[in-house]
């Protein structure tokens, strides 16, 4: 029975086949948006995941603000570690390197400023100041040139991302070019390598231009440290020697504790939180496409209903039952929501192979995500169909052989 339901709604959708495409348009949007956005979500976080598994066990973060558990999904939870109430001050840094077990701290400070070269400003990136560490510590290696040493911490030298090489510079290697930061020049000495999207260092390299510590400050303005690595002399005294930073940096805070120290696998945590929050809280949104889908369905399925007067009243006068009616428009719906279903994972998977030529981002599509969304197809197409159904198989057969409406 199910099979003659399926050949009859086969049959019905080819012969009205723009209406049905039409028809069909809000599902496939609603399932390639969602397909789509959670393959980024779960490409990033693996991406990232990757990158923390090649960083030494031996880490420690340090950021501003407290951090605070999430209730449940809001805005707020995507600033769940960047709370604003809370900053690090160069004494904070200072003082976290004689710490005891404490091997190195790397301050990462932004630097206020545009840099510019020939006159043409490069207003997206970052002036960063810190020290001869940043790029082991990030496991961020230098492509062309090489990082500046501790023996330069007062030269103006600069270590470039990519794109400022690009988009500034015009250029991939423009070592020895000197680039003007707050009317101060600074010789390009090292070009960063790509850097993946999603890393959890809360920087992108890319965009940004790293200068010495103690050159920025000598150029002036307000360097705002955005967090602090540490490396401790070893992984067993990870958790004993981010207790001594704590309570070191609460000295200094009047014993407030408005900062975050994270270890490792909770760095790890606490961004793939964001990535999280911020993959529902768009997917969710990528959802009303499945309404509008339904509802767009539940309206064609009505005219189509309307126009098949005729017909449900042959069919119940040689002996259709209601639930046979019922079943055969169900059907229709559910038949629509499927293939809109499909062709969208199919332009999902379209919009991922783009986004991995087009960017470095690697969106990872899984099996569970695929049936999960059209298994919510289905469901919407079931829905929707059940109210026109319902009203097909309520029709007087007399009267809608008499009157064909």
């Amino acid at each position: 029975m199910i099979g003659e339901y399926f050949k009859m709604a086969v049959s019905s959708i080819r012969s009205a086949k723009l209406r049905s495409a039409l028809t069909m348009f809000g599902i496939i949007i609603g399932v390639s948006s969602v397909v789509t956005i959670v393959g980024l979500g779960e490409g990033v976080k693996q991406q990232v995941s990757s990158q923390v598994d090649e960083i030494s066990e031996s880490l420690i973060v340090i950021r501003p603000g407290k951090k605070t558990e999430p209730k449940a999904f809001s805005l707020d939870s995507l600033r769940s570690f960047t709370n604003s109430t809370g900053s690090l001050s160069e004494k904070d840094w200072r003082d976290t390197e004689k710490v005891d077990g404490v091997k190195s701290a790397v301050p990462v400070g932004i630097l206020s400023g545009v840099a510019s070269y020939e006159g043409e400003e490069y207003a997206n990136g970052n002036i960063i100041a810190s020290t001869e560490r940043l790029p082991v510590l990030l496991n961020q290696k230098v492509e062309y040139g090489q990082f500046f040493t501790s023996d330069e911490y007062n030269r103006r030298v600069a270590i470039i991302g990519r794109n400022i090489a690009e988009d500034l510079f015009k250029e991939n290697v423009p070592i020895g070019k000197s680039l003007q930061i707050r009317g101060k020049n600074y010789i390009v000495q090292g070009v960063f390598e790509q850097q993946k999207s999603g890393t959890f260092a809360a920087i992108n390299v890319n965009n940004s231009i790293v200068v010495p510590y103690e050159a920025a400050r000598g150029a002036g303005g307000n360097i705002q440290l955005l967090q602090v690595y540490v490396e401790t002399e070893s992984e067993d005294q990870v958790s004993t020697v981010a207790e001594g930073v704590r309570e070191t940096i609460k000295k200094n805070h009047a014993g407030q504790e408005d900062f975050t120290i994270l270890e490792k696998e909770e760095a790890l945590e606490a961004t793939n939180e964001v990535f999280y929050q911020l993959t529902v809280f768009v997917a969710g949104v990528a959802f009303i496409s499945f309404i509008v889908g339904g509802i767009g369905i539940m309206n064609i399925m009505f005219a189509t209903v309307s126009e098949r007067t005729r017909e449900i009243g042959i069919r119940k006068a040689i002996g259709a039952t209601n639930s046979q009616i019922l079943g055969q428009f169900v059907m229709e719906a559910v038949v629509l929501s499927i293939v809109g279903g499909i062709i969208g994972v199919g332009f999902s998977y379209l919009a991922n192979a783009i986004i991995r030529v087009t960017t470095d981002l690697q969106p990872v599509t899984t099996l569970n995500v695929v049936l999960i969304v059209t298994g919510l197809s289905v469901l919407t197409g079931i829905l929707s169909g059940i109210l026109p159904a319902a009203q097909a198989s309520r029709k007087d057969p007399i009267t809608s052989l008499r009157t064909g409406t």
